[in-house]
């Protein structure tokens, strides 16, 4: 039996599926993201700061100083789990817009990665493989999957970005842990670089935190570079994540054309 999965443009009735995908993802990823913080130094120092000053000036027994250490933790995973449930609530708003933000104008666009398999799976989605076509592909091939289940497992969106007009976003790469290793993630990206090369587009960005290197793996073999690098506050400045801004150039700049000013000839024409 074929198992296939389509890359095809957002329709109206894929919010659903949209949104339990991401939902899935972005909380798959809240122990990883809790083991990094725990492991970060300003946890320790934490640590042996309120066991000192317990110690110390409130001359606390040892045992009851070496509490600190769950309470820290319980506080790191509160501050990363109410993180990441408000970034749900942003995404919840996105996906119900998904139409007028990225589907409603000619610079923009979302796609999706849809799974055909039969109503009774005997194997998991990582034990299968899966043939991952277009649609245009698909329906070329006359193929006929009516009477199989459908489900989104992966999302792409590419909108304009709010610096220039020439440069794009591409958010909301996700895929469903069971179907990763896949190649999906791999034509999802391709089909935003190839939708923003023939919107006129410039450069295509995509951010990613320090606890997705899968992802940036990808970009960087797809042509991303590091731009820039700075940090997402969790709990103020105490509890940071670090971001990784990639860009992909597809046109020269401006200011690739602008002519290179000699500055020794410069100086020495003035006199």
């Amino acid at each position: 039996m074929s198992y296939i999965i389509i890359i095809r443009a957002f329709r109206p009735g894929d919010e659903t599926g949209c949104n339990k995908l991401i939902r899935d993802c972005v909380m798959s990823s809240l122990n990883a993201t809790f083991c990094g913080m725990i492991f970060k130094e300003i946890t320790f120092q934490s640590i042996i700061l309120v066991s000192a000053i317990m110690f110390i000036f409130f001359e606390m027994p040892l045992t009851v100083c070496l509490l600190v250490v769950p309470v820290v933790i319980a506080l790191i995973y509160a501050g990363t789990y109410v993180t990441f449930i408000a970034k749900l609530t942003e995404i919840d708003k996105e996906v119900v817009n998904i139409p007028r933000l990225y589907m409603s104008n000619a610079f923009s666009c979302f796609w999706v990665a849809e799974a055909f398999e039969p109503y009774l799976m005997t194997q998991q989605p990582k034990e299968i493989h899966y043939i991952v076509m277009r649609e245009e592909q698909y329906n070329r091939a006359n193929l006929n999957f009516c009477l199989q289940a459908k489900k989104i497992i992966g999302t792409i969106g590419l909108c304009k970005s709010d610096r220039s007009d020439r440069s794009a976003w591409i958010k909301r790469l996700w895929v469903h842990e069971q179907y990763r290793r896949k190649g999906i993630a791999s034509y999802l990206l391709n089909d935003a670089i190839q939708f923003a090369t023939n919107t006129g587009y410039s450069c295509a960005n995509i951010v990613a935190s320090e606890y997705t290197e899968e992802g940036r793996d990808l970009c960087l073999r797809k042509g991303f570079e590091l731009k820039q690098l700075y940090h997402k506050y969790i709990l103020g400045s105490y509890i940071m994540i670090l971001m990784y801004e990639l860009t992909y150039q597809i046109k020269p700049t401006e200011d690739d054309y602008s002519p290179k000013l000699d500055f020794g000839k410069a100086f020495l024409t003035q006199f």
